[in-house]
């Protein structure tokens, strides 16, 4: 779908339609803007992390870090919408959790941060109720994922991330690129972000000695995994990459496939080396939890002098609005 929107001739067919939809988006933020439609102001002070970009952007690294980095000083739980579970509701992440439940970045971040609140609500009005309410201890800050177009809630602060390899500028709204909204939009947010610039994205690539490049079979089921193949290349033989689309549901077919894939290319078998939120959905199949699998450490790609900044400022908001009530 990515390359069929890259087409001009697709992009020309399509942009009329993204004039009807970017006229759309500017009408209810309007309303919004003016009050017509009204916003739910959360009871606890609430950072929102969201794109404007449909697809992956880099939220689960961001997340993860401010909620390691925030979780020393605060008790602090991350919202979601739980993108690709089967249940529905108000769902609480436990010790050992199901990406069927609560999607796979939830899972994953409960993975990272097993001692932090995790949340999946498709209606994020009740999720932050529920949260704030006391049912689960105090909480001092709620991280909510994705939510900078759901105007249904008032954020305290937004934090825009703009991925570096795929800038928002460069993109066309809705359905003849992947913007969501106008660049006006950025005018709500608190701080416009970049993210995955090269150099600060993955650990420093060090090949072995020799220069010598440990053969592996890569999966991934993210939005945009060129990056991240051009940095396994710097320090790993991809013996062959298996890309599945964004939150891709695995089957047990699949499953087999993979691990007959690993088997007959080497004895022992070639390992498999996945993203966090695709290995909280693959280690679930015996036949490659068996294999083993590694799981590629991923970063912000945020600039280190830019994240205290984001740091100080979210500390800043959290310690007003407490003072405050």
């Amino acid at each position: 779908m990515r390359s069929m929107r890259n087409h001009p001739a697709i992009q020309l067919l399509l942009t009329p339609l993204s004039w009807v939809y970017g006229l759309s988006v500017a009408f209810r933020n309007y309303l919004f803007d003016k009050g017509i439609l009204r916003s739910f102001s959360s009871p606890i002070p609430l950072v929102v992390v969201g794109n404007l970009i449909a697809g992956g952007t880099g939220k689960t690294p961001v997340v993860a870090w401010l909620s390691a980095v925030l979780g020393s000083q605060y008790r602090l739980a991350v919202l979601s919408r739980g993108y690709g579970r089967r249940s529905l509701g108000f769902q609480l992440a436990g010790s050992q959790p199901d990406p069927r439940i609560i999607g796979d970045e939830p899972a994953e971040l409960k993975m990272l941060l097993p001692g932090t609140l995790i949340a999946v609500d498709r209606n994020r009005r009740r999720g932050i109720r529920k949260l704030a309410s006391g049912s689960f201890g105090p909480v001092d800050l709620i991280l909510m994922d994705d939510g900078f177009q759901h105007r249904q809630i008032r954020p305290g602060l937004s934090i825009i991330l703009d991925d570096a390899t795929r800038p928002m500028r460069s993109e066309k709204l809705l359905p003849a690129g992947l913007r969501r909204e106008s660049l006006n939009s950025l005018k709500r947010a608190d701080l416009v972000v970049r993210t995955r610039i090269p150099g600060f994205t993955y650990p420093k690539a060090e090949t072995g000695s020799g220069n010598f490049l440990k053969p592996v079979i890569l999966v991934t089921g993210i939005a945009n995994p060129q990056p991240l193949v051009d940095h396994i290349s710097l320090t790993h033989k991809i013996i062959r990459h298996l890309s599945y689309t964004d939150h891709h549901r695995y089957t047990a077919r699949e499953a087999t496939f993979i691990a007959s894939l690993c088997s007959r290319t080497s004895v022992p078998p070639y390992p498999i080396l996945t993203t966090g939120k695709d290995y909280v959905k693959l280690i679930r199949f015996p036949e490659l939890r068996d294999l083993g699998m590694e799981t590629i450490p991923a970063r912000t790609g945020i600039d280190p002098a830019v994240e205290k900044e984001i740091v100080a400022k979210i500390v800043d908001y959290v310690e007003k609005n407490r003072s405050n009530g």
